[in-house]
């Protein structure tokens, strides 16, 4: 059973002493290297997991204004510009967060625990394992839009490694990763009488078979990774790692994920959406819309135009005397600057200011997105946020599709791990929603989820069924807007010929535009330490016909992302 996360500041009161303090400490313990014994694991991992989650310029830039509006998860207030599926600007924020915040801290705990004398060192095996797992987490997601980087020889340096680590090329990368993985299971599984993270494992207070599941539905992500590139490999993985049902997510509550207060986004900064007005975007919005889907409401909020208010603005001569009152306050955006720019469609971006109760308040057609969700703080909330990591509903797609493919499972288990995707994520952002205090919270009952999966384009048609699974992934990953670019990759779905979800064609100039499928690799300069190292695992993927025209081109390819 998970147990209830809290958030950093009470961890550290409560657990693991004066961690607080650590980050400014952190800095002489990287000069130092014979200070960093003096840490106990504890408290390096628990700095290890804060500095995951201490994302803002990520969430800034990386999701706010890239790619949620390149996967048509939100577009800007008036429509989105006619070269945003080409704006990069300051992309890629975890790759820096990965050397230099989150691997590095996790390569501390394993080394702590390495330097151990070897009677108290058996008693940490577990705390390694995990701190493997974590590791592995954020390296699978950093390697996702970075193909070749440094792992095997990273980290190393300040204990007499290399100072110029090699760069391990994406297909050593997913090896490197599965042998990590099983080994770590492994320890999990057998080694007895272990010290505990306790309240420093922000995720599942050290309980080891919740890692053991952690670790199995992360084998799953990068066995879905290789599916074009090996299949086999894929098969063997995702076999292995689904083989023993007491090892694996058997729904939300085992998920991976951090769940802190409000406090940890603050409000009016980088975490806060607000100022950005981001809107709610028609595609996506319309298709919860009509098959009444209660993740809505979850992700969305209404539009301003109540029956009150509609009638205050047309007695203050706001709108025309003709005006007749729409009672569906859930209206999107176009995510096509072409669409947004058409004179047609200015009504939607329209907005009227009319006075109520002896204040002015600005009538708003379109939707906005829920803020809260991503920032419990914003307009004076008190809510808690959730950063999911990994899911039981991310893992019952890749279930359904494996099976509906014949690759690990029948055919006909596909609908099975469908329906419980579709379920468990309307259940997950209900209760996410419910944490973040969102505006308008109400519950998404069982009836209303039964409901909603009944409608046509929803429930399983196996027809359609792996277009199915893809949109349904896409749509679960609204808060994980990298997995749902990921989907797009490797399925190719949503698109603008779907049957099922039907996204928007975005024209620019009366010119479709291409998505982005990684991101800008900044080869070192010359004088740089590990110029050599890096120049050459550059030369190496573009011998791949899909890299693109060099390291520069976002519309190329890494390894797994094959055409």
């Amino acid at each position: 059973m998970k147990l209830n996360k809290i958030w950093m500041a009470a961890v550290v009161a409560g657990t693991v002493g004066a961690t607080a303090c650590k980050k400014e400490g952190f800095i002489s313990y990287n000069t130092n290297p014979g200070t960093i014994y003096n840490l106990k694991p504890e408290e390096q991992f628990a700095n290890a997991v804060v500095a995951t989650f201490e994302a803002d310029f990520e969430y800034y830039y990386d999701y706010y204004r890239i790619m949620m509006p390149w996967m048509q998860y939100h577009t800007s207030q008036n429509g989105n510009g006619k070269t945003f599926m080409a704006e990069v600007g300051n992309f890629n924020q975890r790759r820096g967060y990965f050397y230099g915040r989150v691997g590095n801290v996790l390569t501390d705990v394993q080394k702590i625990i390495e330097a151990m004398p070897a009677g108290e060192k058996d008693k940490y095996q577990h705390q390694n394992a995990i701190a493997t797992i974590l590791k592995v987490y954020y390296a699978v997601y950093t390697t996702d839009i970075n193909g070749s980087m440094p792992y095997t020889q990273a980290f190393q340096a300040r204990y007499g490694g290399t100072m110029t680590p090699v760069y391990d090329n994406q297909q050593n990368l997913y090896n490197t990763f599965e042998a990590e993985l099983k080994s770590a299971i492994a320890t999990l599984k057998s080694a007895s009488g272990q010290a505990s993270y306790g309240n420093a494992d922000m995720f599942y207070k050290g309980e080891a078979a919740n890692w053991v599941k952690a670790a199995n539905a992360l084998r799953v992500r990068i066995a879905m990774r290789l599916l074009k590139r090996d299949a086999t490999k894929a098969k063997t993985i995702a076999t292995e790692a689904l083989a023993n049902a007491a090892d694996n997510f058997a729904g939300n509550a085992d998920n991976l994920d951090f769940v802190t207060t409000g406090e940890h986004t603050g409000s009016q900064n980088n975490w806060d959406p607000t100022a950005a007005i981001f809107r709610a975007p028609k595609s996506l919005l319309d298709f919860l819309y009509t098959t009444n889907d209660p993740r809505l409401r979850m992700f969305f909020q209404k539009n301003s135009y109540t029956q009150e208010n509609f009638d205050l603005a047309k007695a203050q001569e706001k709108l025309p005397p003709t005006a007749v009152f729409n009672p569906r306050q859930y209206v999107g955006s176009f995510a096509s600057p072409d669409a947004a720019a058409n004179p047609v469609n200015a009504k939607y971006y329209t907005t009227r200011t009319i006075r109520k109760n002896g204040a002015d308040l600005v009538l708003d057609t379109l939707s906005r997105v829920q803020y809260r969700l991503f920032c419990p703080y914003s307009n004076g909330g008190t809510g808690r946020v959730t950063f999911p990591l990994l899911t039981y509903a991310e893992l019952c797609f890749y279930r359904a599709e494996l099976a509906a493919r014949s690759i690990v499972g029948a055919p006909g288990e596909a609908e099975g791990w469908y329906e419980k995707g579709v379920k468990a994520s309307m259940a997950y952002y209900s209760q996410m929603a419910k944490d973040a205090a969102i505006v308008e919270y109400s519950e998404a009952t069982d009836a209303e989820i039964n409901a909603a999966y009944d409608a046509p384009k929803v429930k399983w048609n196996a027809a359609t069924g792996l277009e199915q699974i893809a949109v349904q992934s896409y749509i679960n990953f609204f808060k994980q807007a990298n997995e749902g670019w990921s989907v797009y990759k490797r399925t190719g779905f949503p698109n603008p010929t779907s049957t099922i979800f039907p996204w928007e064609r975005v024209m620019a100039d009366g010119v479709e535009q291409i998505m982005p499928r990684r991101a800008i690799f900044n080869i070192p300069v010359s004088t740089d330490r590990n110029y050599t190292n890096a120049k050459a695992a550059f030369d190496d993927m573009a011998k791949d016909a899909d890299f693109g025209q060099g390291p520069t081109d976002i519309y190329g390819r890494v390894w797994w992302d094959k055409k």
